[in-house]
């Protein structure tokens, strides 16, 4: 059927431009046919950027060519659209140089200064174009008609106007809407005009194309991912899958989609950014407010990148896109974008934080309105634990404003923010804080925070000038937070809270605390003074209710410290599961926990762990406390993690990798606080362990000097006495060990199992042997309450050489075995060998012929396993240590217990365990 103009008019829209672009061509190919019998024809095909427009003008002009067409082509741009005759220019200089008549490519050269002729010299380039074709079919193809210039349009309807009985053919594509206006009233006159139009591929569209690109399980895997990606956009799509191929950055989706941004004109690349600094599915006035452009024209930008698949409800489809967007723009003019949408915002009453974004962006804040917005939502960023944004906006609040006492406000909070990311980012602060503090432009809240950030960072001359300001305040309710600051430096930071309390006139028990007050820093204070008097127990449930309480994410000022004190309350109170089960909540409740709160409890935990006797689990938190947060960033508290891993390294009997430990260089500042208690008492831990009595006792009677003139010695923070007392016994002075140990004794409650345990087994060494097994008996009750492996190892072991001295071999032998056991559960090694070498010596020296007896009637292989078995190895254990299977194990056992007469592992005589010091 051949097409005639009424008939073209009424060709079905494709609905996709893979599935009917063989339709489209036969279109194109129809109208061929109709010019080749001198029957011109004009075709318009229109669709979205990037739907395949420009490659279907290609392979309709290589067709033309195979049957004889000379093709003119022209290519319109929005850059060109004021050049008179641009598109003609383009169109014509082909047939000057190929045509006998030369005459039209010199009239188009002298064109610029033609325009009173203009006519003429449309008529005479119409003539040449028309005797051409009468030796040569001419295919004549516009591109993007909607940037034709209105004298190249005016020409092109002369043309068309006298084209019907000839053999030229123009094919047009772009959109007809936005043509000139002379174009798109006249163009449908023509008898012979066709159109046709693209649209974005379909999902199957997609797969189609994919398919042809790659296998089909990759092509039924990528489809809904890349028509997501691209809306069905040809161009974009096949840009991403070769981006897919090649396996690198999005490099070609970048360069497709600014491609189809450019051809739509500057207001739709002007309006792309809009949206991409947006990101939100924005109203049209508001975008032509952004654009400075008519809401009109805004709207009709939008339906043109929705109809080409650029957009997705009103959004840019990607992340990637909104960067490929943002990366052209320059920085000048995206710093104004970002302040015009901010004022936009602003204006529309958007939340502050979506305001505050965009004047990050933008770099300047200078108008109240946005001082106001950044800081309301700095606040609203700290309280949902987004302090990175919190410190963002602050930083630009700060910048941005001429005023000294906001700019102190603003730097206070600011200094916050940075501590809840990285303690040692505060330390740019804290000298221009003190000098406002002087000058008097910090409230008292501020003053309290000041002063903890620096008696972290070891600033103590500092923090007692903002404390003498904070003890001058005659207000009631400053003096009841002075009260709180008060109690809790009279526990961290001791040496200070003792030279002012004496002058400090509301220092009084109960004080009236304002609504206004931290309750964090009230708990601090509570939890401060309870472990100051070494009354743990009474505060347990205050303590549990704190940790209920914090929410990792959003912490206070003071919640971290109440958090720590909670902690170490219930490890005070020897609450050690409880306190170590808290740890666990607080660590997987909070899985983007920021490093230093992570670091806090990591220390924590290492510390539990140490008194539990897990040496191990002790470094391995600790470490993990020291990678959460470098030791800069610790401040004073360095003094926690690095005593926990002296201490836990010792008992593992890795003596260098403790004394690494201590050569880290540590400030002064360490020891004017309670973190140089605990570093003191593990030093000395060390020297004890290394044979260094002098040097221990020195470490430790400086924690006794501390604590009196701190008045700390009710504390219970440090067992100074019991680890004087050791020192004394290494040094062969029984009598000042017993003194300090019957004072410790005295000290200690019965409530405090731990001291009065380890005392215990201090005093029993003092004793005759005959006294030793109970006072050890009652020490190895208490310890086993508390769950200290590593003390109750030690009264085991010291329960066997009472017992040898009491030629009670066989329970010694017994002892040795549990001390061993327990000993190396905790990884003790020193201890392990001690005992080995021990257990060896009570068992050669009093039953070796016993045991030898025993040993004679088994196997050397039977007697392996049995004397493995007697030190309280697993069949597992035993399998791997004698490189045999468990099953051949539990056989050799049952020949042992039939030989030796017993039916069950503890029944073995501990006689040999002498074999097992030698086989080992």
């Amino acid at each position: 059927m051949s097409l005639n103009g009424v008939e073209a008019k009424e060709v079905a829209q494709p609905k996709s431009p893979l599935a009917e672009r063989d339709a489209q061509l036969d279109i194109l190919r129809r109208a061929q046919e109709d010019c080749l019998r001198s029957r011109g024809s004009v075709v318009l095909v229109e669709g979205p950027l990037g739907s395949g427009k420009t490659e279907l003008l290609r392979i309709a002009a290589q067709q033309a060519e195979a049957v004889g067409f000379r093709v003119l082509r022209a290519v319109c741009d929005e850059d060109e659209r004021d050049l008179p005759c641009g598109a003609v220019a383009q169109l014509v200089r082909g047939i000057g140089e190929r045509s006998a008549d030369r005459a039209g490519a010199r009239l188009v050269d002298g064109m610029a200064d033609a325009e009173p002729r203009l006519a003429r010299v449309f008529q005479q380039l119409c003539a040449t174009v028309l005797n051409e074709s009468a030796h040569t079919p001419l295919l004549m193809s516009v591109d993007d008609v909607q940037h034709l210039d209105e004298e190249s349009a005016s020409w092109l309807l002369q043309l068309i106007r006298r084209s019907a009985s000839s053999r030229v053919m123009v094919v047009l594509t772009g959109e007809l809407g936005r043509a000139p206006q002379r174009l798109r009233a006249e163009l449908r006159r023509h008898a012979h005009f066709r159109r046709t139009s693209l649209a974005p591929l379909s999902p199957g569209g997609v797969t189609t194309v994919l398919q042809r690109r790659v296998d089909d399980v990759t092509a039924q895997r990528l489809s809904t991912v890349f028509h997501s990606l691209t809306g069905g956009n040809p161009l974009l799509l096949n840009a991403v899958i070769d981006d897919h191929e090649q396996a690198t950055a999005p490099r070609n989706h970048d360069l497709a989609l600014l491609s189809c941004l450019h051809r739509g004109g500057e207001l739709m690349r002007d309006v792309a950014r809009a949206l991409a600094v947006l990101d939100s599915d924005a109203d049209p006035a508001d975008l032509a407010r952004l654009v400075r452009a008519s809401t009109a024209d805004v709207r009709d930008v939008l339906e043109a990148m929705s109809a080409s698949g650029l957009l997705d409800e009103g959004r840019l489809r990607s992340t990637q896109a909104v960067a490929a967007v943002l990366d052209e723009v320059g920085p000048d003019d995206l710093r104004g974008l970002h302040w015009r949408t901010a004022e936009l915002l602003h204006d529309r009453g958007a939340e502050a934080a979506l305001i505050a974004a965009q004047l990050v962006e933008s770099g300047s804040a200078d108008a109240p309105w946005a001082q106001r917005a950044l800081r309301e939502a700095a606040e609203l960023a700290l309280l949902e634990g987004s302090a990175e944004c919190a410190a963002r906006y602050l930083e630009l609040a700060h910048d941005s404003t001429d005023s000294p006492q906001e700019r102190a406000a603003i730097r206070a909070r600011l200094a916050e923010a940075e501590w809840r990311l990285k303690p040692s980012s505060v330390l740019r602060h804290l000298a221009p804080l003190t000098a406002a503090a002087s000058a008097g432009r910090l409230d008292r809240v501020d003053h309290v925070v000041l002063v903890r950030q620096l008696l972290w960072h070891g600033k103590n001359d500092e923090a007692q000038q903002v404390l003498r300001r904070l003890r001058n305040a005659e207000d009631e309710h400053a003096c009841g937070q002075l009260h709180d600051v008060e109690s809790w430096l009279a526990y961290s930071h001791p040496a200070l809270a003792h030279q002012r309390q004496e002058r400090t006139p509301c220092a009084q028990p109960e004080v009236p605390h304002s609504a206004g007050d931290d309750p964090w820093l009230h708990s601090t204070a509570v939890l401060a003074d309870v472990l100051a008097r070494g009354r743990s127990h009474e505060a347990v449930e205050h303590a549990e209710r704190v940790l209920r309480d914090v929410h990792p994410t959003r912490t206070a000022v003071w919640s971290e410290e109440a958090t720590t004190f909670a902690l170490m309350a219930l490890l005070h109170a020897e609450r050690a599961d409880t306190a170590a089960e808290w740890c666990r909540r607080l660590e997987s409740g909070e899985q983007r926990g920021r490093p230093p709160w992570k670091a806090l409890i990591s220390g924590v935990r290492a510390e539990i762990a140490a008194r539990r006797g897990e040496s191990a689990t002790a470094v391995e938190h600790a470490e993990a406390a020291l990678q959460h947060m470098p030791p800069q960033a610790w401040g004073v508290a360095i003094g926690l993690p690095l005593s926990t891993l002296v201490v836990a390294n010792t008992r593992l009997g890795r003596f260098d990798e403790a004394a690494r430990h201590l050569a880290r260089p540590v400030s002064d500042a360490v020891f004017r606080s309670r973190y140089g208690l605990h570093y003191l008492q593990a030093r000395g831990q060390y020297y004890l362990a290394t044979r260094h009595g002098h040097a221990a006792l020195a470490d430790f009677l400086a924690c006794r000097d501390l604590t009196r003139d701190w008045g700390l010695a009710q504390s219970g923070l440090v067992p100074w006495r019991i680890n004087a007392a050791e020192a004394w016994l290494l040094l062969g002075n029984t009598d000042e060990a017993k003194r300090l140990l019957y004072d410790e004794l005295a000290q200690a409650g019965t409530e405090q199992r731990r001291s009065r345990g380890t005392a215990l087994r201090l005093v029993a060494a003092t004793n005759p042997p005959r006294r030793r097994p109970q006072l050890l008996g009652e020490a190895l009750d208490l310890l086993e309450q508390v769950g200290d492996r590593y003390e109750q190892a030690r009264v085991l072991a010291d329960l066997g050489r009472a017992h040898h001295e009491l030629k009670d071999n066989r329970r010694a032998r017994r002892m040795f075995s549990r001390a061993w056991h327990l000993a190396n559960a905790c990884g003790a090694a020193a201890l392990c060998d001690e005992l080995l070498s021990a257990g060896g010596q009570v068992a050669s020296a009093t039953a070796v012929s016993d045991a030898d007896d025993r040993a004679a009637l088994l196997t050397e292989s039977e007697r392996r396993v049995a004397s493995l078995a007697v030190m309280g190895y697993t069949n597992r254990e035993i399998a791997e240590k004698l490189f045999v299977t468990a099953s051949t194990v539990e056989q050799h056992l049952t020949r042992v217990f039939r030989k030796l007469g017993v039916k069950r592992r503890e029944n073995l005589p501990v006689d040999l365990w002498g074999t097992a010091v030698r086989t080992a």
